[in-house]
């Protein structure tokens, strides 16, 4: 009679096969992941894949540490079965040095934070949850040039009364960009306890150049938010005004120039500019001539020099007194508000030195000016609120507001 042959010989003669195929999982995982900790060590904007490697760590550092301890995980049955040497060696080692490079970043950003007087939650760096709502109210501030420009109000979950107040603007190049694509930046301070106001201007074309308009428009959308978050019962004598990129320097330019008694206003007939308490501005383009000189296009039709020209109505050499106008250092004076940067220290769109130099000349002035560095990140680091840069930006951000008496009362 004839046996039936024994399944244990298949499975011997295909484990050769998935251990390969294991190995070859192991290894892909690691050299990716260790791919994309060495493009740190080449200037972001040279490709697409060293600016991929500086831009995804701010994003899904603690994403990248767990691939990298699967990766270490499937390397464990190689061992076991001590076949395959090579591809074995490959595997483990890719694993390995992928393990201790996203580990190392993962803890440097980690280090950003609390050094800064910020937290993280990697909980919620993993899952990536950011605060949704709707805004309570969306009106128009003002109508510029036949343009009405809209502000976007957004109270916390206990109501205005008594919350300390921000207007926050908006980036693109002085080109593009809007007060709805930033909300979920807007949610998360109003989930804080803030009565935020997101804000439109007038964005530059080639037919509009709007180096004196945008900030006129946020001159007059300030004095806007002050008068209605105080008929709403908010705290306007804690008022700050936070932008990022472009917008961090309308931001800065703002403040700076309504404390010097300088900010002309699309709306001057509706009193006076307000002096915010503090500015926060996240990778500005404080120094218009250093970005114009030394900015790098990350990708084709994205290039400083482009939207620098478009916002000038020509090059910084053919109109320095409109450099000279929108250039915030030029409104340093004693009354300068409390100033806070957050820098990547990768950022070579909106290059890092700009701003370093900036507030150290503030600095020098006497301004409570501070830049906080953040490594391993580039431009727009904090665009997930839920991810790890944009928790270092977030709680540094609120630590330093709740030291100067500008936060949500506990």
């Amino acid at each position: 009679m004839l046996q039936q042959p024994s399944a244990t010989p298949r499975l011997k003669m295909r484990f050769p096969w998935l251990q390969t195929a294991t190995a070859v999982s192991a290894a892909t995982l690691g050299i990716v992941v260790t791919l994309l900790a060495a493009a740190n060590f080449f200037p972001a904007s040279s490709n697409i894949f060293t600016l991929a490697g500086t831009y995804v760590w701010a994003s899904a550092a603690p994403h990248l540490v767990l691939v990298s301890l699967v990766a270490a995980l499937l390397t464990i049955p190689l061992w076991r079965a001590r076949r395959r040497p090579v591809l074995r060696g490959i595997a483990s080692g890719a694993a390995v040095l992928a393990l201790a490079a996203s580990t190392f970043i993962t803890g440097s950003l980690a280090m950003a934070a609390t050094s800064n007087g910020g937290s993280l939650d990697l909980v919620q760096a993993v899952s990536l949850s950011t605060p949704t709502g709707p805004p309570t109210e969306v009106t128009t501030y003002v109508t510029a040039g036949g343009e009405p420009l809209e502000a976007r109000v957004y109270e916390p979950e206990g109501g205005a009364a008594g919350a300390p107040v921000m207007m926050y603007v908006h980036g693109g190049g002085w080109e593009t960009g809007s007060a709805e694509e930033s909300e979920s930046t807007v949610q998360h301070w109003a989930a804080e306890g803030w009565y935020v106001v997101s804000v439109n201007y007038r964005l530059s074309s080639t037919q509009q150049p709007t180096w004196d308009k945008a900030p006129a428009d946020l001159a007059c959308a300030l004095t806007w938010t002050d008068r209605h978050a105080a008929e709403a019962g908010a705290d306007n004598d804690r008022l700050t005004v936070m932008g990022d990129s472009a917008g961090g320097h309308l931001a800065v330019l703002l403040g700076w120039s309504a404390a010097d008694g300088a900010a002309a206003s699309t709306c001057a007939d509706q009193g006076d500019v307000p002096v915010p308490d503090a500015i926060v501005a996240s990778y500005p383009a404080i120094d218009v001539q250093y970005n114009y000189d030394h900015g790098v296009a990350p990708v084709p039709g994205i290039d400083p020099q482009e939207f620098t020209h478009l916002f000038l109505g020509g090059t910084p050499a053919e109109f320095p007194d409109r450099l000279r106008a929108i250039s915030p250092l030029t409104y340093l004076s004693a009354n300068t508000p409390s100033t806070l940067v957050l820098q990547p220290d990768r950022d070579d769109f909106i290059p890092a030195e700009g701003n370093y130099r900036s507030i150290k000349t503030a600095q020098q002035a006497g301004v409570d000016a501070r830049i906080v560095s953040v490594p391993f990140a580039w431009h727009a680091f904090d665009a997930l609120q839920g991810g790890l840069g944009g928790q270092v930006k977030n709680s540094v951000t609120k630590t330093w507001l709740e030291q100067r008496d500008l936060a949500p009362q506990q």
